[in-house]
């Protein structure tokens, strides 16, 4: 029984946030395009659904590559400590830790306004 009033409320839940969200016509749209300035389109109920699908995946892969390329670059930093770098003198340790740094940087999340620029409509 209790299963059952879970499902009920989320399916309602699901029902409502569908019937909520803005809708347009392809007139709307149609008529939208034939303008010179377009308004910037809000992201719907499937790029938010995406974002809330990818974000994980992406979070696996985004760990796994920052931690990857920190274990290595921690490897070759030690391996090459003091050599010459082919750079004014420097070692080749401001390039390894410049390559470890940029494999943790940039969003970890996936954003609906994302989903959206990469599979449109």
């Amino acid at each position: 029984m209790k299963q059952l009033f879970s499902l009920a409320i989320g399916a309602s839940l699901l029902l409502f946030s569908l019937s909520v969200l803005p809708s347009r016509s392809l007139a709307e749209e149609a008529g939208e395009d034939a303008g010179s300035v377009s308004q910037p389109r809000r992201p719907n109920f499937f790029h938010i659904l995406g974002s809330i699908v990818f974000t994980p995946l992406h979070l696996v892969a985004k760990t796994a590559t920052c931690v990857g390329t920190q274990a290595t670059a921690a490897v070759a930093y030690t391996a090459t400590f003091g050599v010459e770098g082919y750079y004014g003198g420097g070692t080749n340790g401001r390039d390894i830790g410049e390559t470890a740094r940029r494999s943790c940087t940039g969003s970890w999340i996936v954003r609906p306004s994302q989903v959206m620029r990469d599979y449109g409509e």
